[in-house]
């Protein structure tokens, strides 16, 4: 029987809990799931031993886990001790009032370093932050108002930055046309990818000639648009070949490739194997 990559969003706009058990989320280790909501994780005790993005975690108490929409993550073990606090946001909320605009200068950042080790000090402000938004959550008013769920965003999406910020071995991006042209070519790619691999396409989107686009993205990353296109395809196509029973010209499709054949040429030529290949090993 063939199994999809789930997408985990939320019926509703903000959820903020702490009853999560690790029998609960040992479940979910079956498969990857990629993330469509935002969510705000901080671990008091216990570990997860997960892959978010393809890179490999252990998660501790101490640590605060930032998943942005579009990440994929696979849990692989859970200890029975774990203790975590989540803020989530839906990706209907976040399409509509963008709270996670607050982190576009640390993207990249968050991208690569999704789990990050704070301070005790800091987790005990965070959990007194987060005892006191779950105390509040059962308030109807609380959650009928766009308003206050808005502001409890900013706050968590505004906490994450300054946490990231305070880091001293890492350094924000500086504000120039450039990385913000940069910014926004990584958001459209997230949304895009599937049906858009033409660099021109995103060049007309934000209304740039095609070779300032190119220079500006090269600039601010070092990596053309392209290479940046290609390893979020790959990304996808690696976790379906490792993950689900689809064929290669099912995955080809799903990925907007109408011809598996240059599907298979496409993904040797960035990572040196062909998708069979890399099935196996």
């Amino acid at each position: 029987m063939k199994t999809e990559i789930p997408k985990f969003d939320l019926p509703v706009d903000y959820i903020i809990m702490s009853n999560i058990t690790g029998k609960l989320l040992n479940q979910y280790g079956r498969f990857p799931c990629k993330i469509k909501a935002g969510l705000f994780i901080l671990c008091t005790k216990g570990t997860i031993q997960a892959t978010i993005n393809l890179s490999e975690y252990t998660v501790k108490a101490n640590d605060f886990i930032t998943l942005l929409p579009g990440s994929f993550i696979q849990i692989h073990n859970v200890s029975s001790d774990i203790k975590l606090y989540v803020a989530g946001f839906s990706s209907k909320f976040i399409s509509i009032f963008n709270p996670m605009n607050f982190t576009q200068n640390l993207l990249l950042t968050i991208l690569e370093n999704p789990v990050l080790p704070i301070p005790p000090a800091n987790t005990s402000v965070f959990e007194n932050i987060y005892k006191a938004f779950i105390d509040a959550y059962p308030l109807q008013d609380l959650l009928r108002n766009k308003e206050m769920i808005k502001a409890i965003s900013f706050l968590f999406t505004q906490g994450a930055c300054e946490l990231y910020q305070s880091q001293s071995s890492w350094e924000s991006i500086p504000v120039t046309r450039e990385n913000n042209i940069y910014k926004r070519f990584l958001l459209f790619v997230l949304k895009k990818y599937k049906e858009e691999h033409d660099v021109t396409y995103y060049a007309k989107c934000m209304g740039l000639t095609l070779p300032y686009f190119c220079n500006s993205i090269k600039k601010a990353s070092g990596h053309t648009p392209s290479d940046i296109i290609a390893a979020t395809i790959v990304m996808d196509a690696k976790t379906q070949l490792r993950t689900t029973e689809f064929s290669i010209k099912e995955i080809a499709n799903s990925l907007g490739f109408g011809n598996s054949a240059f599907f298979s040429k496409y993904f040797k030529r960035h990572t040196g194997s062909t998708p069979q290949e890399y099935r196996r090993s």
